[in-house]
């Protein structure tokens, strides 16, 4: 825990002195923690239409768990090194997983599957492998005639137990399978992912043989910073006439997230955020000053992944065209039912639980309506009022320490409207209040930035869409993807008897127990398959364990 607080403290203080292109000097990188990763994926050979599913394991340079970063990403990369799919995923304690579509717009060919950490592109360290798209809806299907290809592809080293863990070694269609993890003598503390699927009968030259070994030596200029609490997202402020940039409050604010962020400037004007869970595609920024037009918000520009490794070329000969076209059919057919199939996805609470215990709220239509704002706080909104001064209205919030009637005056109350600071409160009082669900005060100091503020006032629209006046910048950015419970059938439901089920991957799971049975249903396809389990144990030992049945 030393080495993070340490780790933490040196980049909190590179953060606030950093220049202004985002780059630092330093010097002895060898004393700073390095990452690597390791990715697993349940198929090197897809279909237009199927998912790839994959775990990530996030290492430090002591080959545990990292506890640095806390987010990752994931990319496929075409051969001109373009980005055709990028995610973002949230790492616990250096694990994580997602699934990637393969839609029909991507074409047909070889490309690069990337997985890495911001602070990894200080050092140019990427997970990379090959994987073979193929788009039979496409025009670039070229067949060679009596032509295939026999290459041998072996992505992992280790060898096929001869333990067998399913009940028996043939099934029937849409049968039961049994699978006794107790019979691999394995710890309860390994980190394990499970794949089971139609074996893939075409062999393809996809091992990355150049790829280097990973690196564990910074270069002396940094450019990324870990995201060391959750997202990162940075900038700066500028002054269009010159003005001071230092010390200035800038907010992030998110539609329907009650509680906006606050930064302040550094002598730069950059400003940072860390967002633990970001779970939308889009943020909002703003500078809170009194004449905040005379500023402009400039959001850092997400950098283009480069690999330097080359791409294999695999011509598609009939033996391959023969292969996948069943798999094309079947993915078709399974996307069909996709409504009633489809995984359960849960959101991350964004919610702060102990301002919501402290808020009396209004509900608008448990009272009297009112047109104007004004009249809506002096009849239902008991502990908060409007006040004119210098000709300016602005809410006060009493401190809930008064047992008297009056207000505090010298210390400005906050208002977050649909999850965006008002700054000035006297724009917002002409709002039609008939758009207003509700009205919430919490009556105590708060600080945010460097300001303090005496109570916050929270209004919640119908449509939750309101949006500031004042200079505010909307920046795209990419949301994390959901926690998922993945779907795959189960039989003892009668319901779904009749509908078709073509799935070639009969099941996936990236978090297992190896203590415990596992089970789930063979498809309506038929042929062999095979059982792959694989992860790490705490100490970072690589484990492996495959096994066949077959399907008639």
């Amino acid at each position: 825990m030393k080495e993070i607080f340490l780790f933490i403290s040196t980049f909190l203080f590179l953060a606030v002195n950093a220049q202004s292109e985002h780059s630092f000097k330093v010097k002895n990188t060898e004393q700073f923690p390095t990452e690597n990763i390791q990715l697993h994926y349940n198929n090197e050979l897809l279909i237009t239409g199927e998912t790839l599913y994959y775990k990530i394991y996030c290492f430090n340079q002591n080959n545990d768990f990292s506890e640095y970063s806390k987010i990752a990403y994931l990319e496929l990369l075409s051969p001109k090194n373009e980005t055709i799919i990028k995610q973002k995923i949230k790492l616990e304690s250096g694990i994580g997983f997602g699934d990637l579509f393969i839609n029909t717009n991507i074409k047909t060919g070889v490309y690069k599957l990337i997985c890495y950490t911001n602070w990894m592109k200080n050092y140019n360290n990427y997970f990379e492998e090959n994987v073979f798209v193929v788009n039979p809806f496409s025009n670039d299907i070229i067949t060679k005639n009596n032509t295939s290809i026999d290459y041998k592809i072996n992505r992992h080293s280790s060898s096929k137990s001869k333990i067998s863990i399913t009940n028996k070694s043939n099934y029937n269609k849409r049968e039961k399978v049994i699978l006794d993890l107790n019979k691999l003598n394995l710890s309860s503390k390994e980190h394990l992912s499970i794949s089971v699927k139609r074996k893939n009968n075409i062999n393809l030259p996809l091992k990355n043989e150049q790829k280097a070994k990973f690196k564990n030596q910074l270069n002396n200029n940094i450019k990324f910073l870990p995201e060391l609490r959750g997202n990162l997202i940075q900038g700066k402020i500028v002054s269009k006439k010159g003005s001071n940039v230092t010390n200035k409050s800038v907010s992030l604010s998110i539609n329907n997230n009650h509680l906006p962020l606050m930064a302040t400037t550094n002598h730069n004007g950059e400003f940072y955020f860390n967002i633990p869970y970001l779970n939308t595609d889009k943020i909002y920024l703003q500078i809170l000053v009194p004449n905040a037009s005379e500023y402009e918000i400039i959001t850092a520009n997400d950098t283009k992944t480069k690999v330097n490794s080359e791409f294999p070329k695999i011509d598609l000969s009939q033996h391959i065209v023969n292969a996948i076209k069943d798999r094309t059919i079947y993915a078709q057919i399974k996307n069909a039912y996709y409504e009633v199939k489809k995984d359960t996805t849960s959101s991350f609470n964004t919610n702060d639980i102990l301002l919501d215990k402290r808020k009396t709220t209004y509900v608008l239509d448990d009272y009297k309506r009112f047109k104007s704002l004004r009249e809506t706080f002096v009849e239902i909104i008991t502990k908060a009022r409007i006040r004119s001064q210098n000709k300016k209205y602005r809410i006060i919030v009493p401190s809930e320490d008064i047992k008297t009637t009056g207000f505090i005056g010298n210390i400005p109350s906050l208002l977050i409207v649909d999850g965006h600071i008002v700054f000035d409160h006297d724009q917002f009082m002409d709002f039609d209040c008939s758009k207003i669900n509700k009205i919430s005060i919490v009556n105590r100091k708060y600080c945010y930035g460097n300001s303090i503020y005496q109570g916050i006032t929270f209004i919640d629209t119908f449509k939750k869409d309101f949006i500031p006046t004042d200079n505010i910048k909307q920046v795209s950015v990419m949301n994390i993807q959901p926690k998922k419970e993945y779907y795959f059938e189960n039989y003892n439901t009668s319901s779904k008897n009749r509908i078709p089920d073509f799935r070639t991957q009969l099941y996936w799971n990236p978090n297992i127990d190896s203590k415990k049975k596992i089970n789930f249903y063979t498809s309506d396809v038929s042929g062999n398959y095979e059982i792959i389990i694989e992860g790490y144990s705490n100490s970072g030992k690589s484990i492996r364990f495959t096994h066949e049945f077959s399907v008639k």
